[in-house]
């Protein structure tokens, strides 16, 4: 058993964030280490499955002001604990990285995405800036991630983007926690479709929303997730509005309702971007949970479907071929579909392997030289 203090920085995400709280804080505290996650969303402390949650208080609501004064104050809490090893979740908290190294620490940093690809995609980025940005960010992975002691990510292909970056990068994945194979879908929800993560445009809401036209009436769609209001006016808009409920951000707890009540997971991203990676956490929960899956008929997922076979790659902006291919399965078909989707995930895509990945990197990294 470990006694070496570890402490997870995020500026950004939930406190109970899935990867950040429930897969790595969660493990690593009943691997032995003393684990603490600092957050900023004015909830204050608390301790859960043995990891003592730091509040540093609500983040700023301004982007620029959540990036200098809350990344601040998580850097003040920071060193506050002391820790022997640090482990980064947001692009802001790279400089961050870069102090506590300069102090003595061991550091991680985390890749949840590739930023200098996703910069492209920013709404909230002026079109003439992106490009600029885009550069910028690539300049300073250049100059910070080689500092630090291992870089983590969440997909294989990431592996070659940043190996010239770091000497220890890792692929640690999205994987889910539990399966229950007991948990055996039931037909009544084979026209429940459901999309579970972030709302955009990139991300497929206007190819769902076209192809919602071209399904009969006995078709609904879920969402659940966080939106802006521009894309809340284009589902007011859409013809089938009347079919299309938006859920909101769901706790855990919630979603996992939601799942039980849906067949179909949509996974119709846009091709820009990092969205030709496969690999999603979104695509492992849908799996998880016995959904069968209409997915792009580009980049990995094609291959990762034609490996493992979990549903049908569709043209994403084709609303009529997307539809059609729907219509076309019989509920034999998605039944069958659901039960195998649980058993791949329950032998192949599961944290039991990945938390022993995490283990070993952290074991390695408490003995480099800080």
């Amino acid at each position: 058993m470990s006694n070496k203090k570890v402490t997870h920085l995020t500026s950004a995400h939930l406190r109970y964030d899935p990867r950040i709280f429930i897969r790595m804080c969660s493990t690593l505290a009943t691997q032995g280490y003393a684990v603490s996650l600092v957050v900023a969303d004015g909830k204050g402390d608390e301790v859960k499955n043995r990891v003592s949650i730091i509040d540093v208080g609500c983040r700023s609501s301004g982007r620029f002001t959540r990036m200098t004064k809350t990344v601040s104050r998580v850097l003040v809490k920071a060193r506050e604990i002391d820790a022997d090893i640090y482990h980064l979740h947001d692009p802001e908290l790279m400089p961050v990285g870069l102090l506590l190294k300069v102090t003595g620490k061991h550091v991680i940093f985390d890749m949840h995405e590739n930023l200098s690809l996703q910069v492209m995609q920013k709404t909230w980025i002026p079109c003439f800036l992106r490009k600029f940005i885009s550069r910028l960010v690539k300049v300073t992975e250049r100059l910070l991630l080689p500092q630090f002691n291992a870089l983590i990510v969440p997909q294989k292909i990431m592996i070659k983007m940043y190996s010239n970056l770091n000497k220890s990068v890792n692929c640690i994945a999205n994987y889910p926690t539990t399966v229950n194979l007991s948990n055996v879908p039931n037909l009544s929800r084979k026209e429940n479709l459901l999309y579970a993560g972030a709302i955009s445009v990139d991300r497929g809401l206007l190819n769902m929303l076209n192809m919602m036209v071209q399904l009969p009436e006995s078709y609904t769609l879920n969402l659940a997730g966080p939106i802006d209001q521009e894309c809340l006016k284009l589902i007011e808009t859409c013809d089938a509005k009347n079919r299309i409920k938006y859920h909101g951000s769901l706790s855990i707890i919630e979603l996992n309702e939601l799942y039980q009540k849906s067949g179909v997971g949509l996974i119709m991203f846009n091709n820009v971007g990092q969205y030709y990676m496969a690999n999603s956490l979104k695509l492992f929960e849908y799996l998880q949970n016995g959904l069968f899956v209409l997915m792009p008929d580009f980049g990995e997922w094609v291959d990762f479907n034609k490996c493992y076979s979990v549903g049908i790659n569709t043209q994403v902006t084709n609303a009529k071929a997307s539809a059609k291919l729907l219509l076309q399965l019989s509920e034999n078909d998605k039944l069958e579909q659901s039960i195998k989707n649980q058993k791949i995930v329950y032998t192949e895509f599961n944290w039991s392997n990945e938390k022993q990945k995490l283990d070993l990197l952290y074991k390695n990294v408490a003995k480099q030289k800080c």
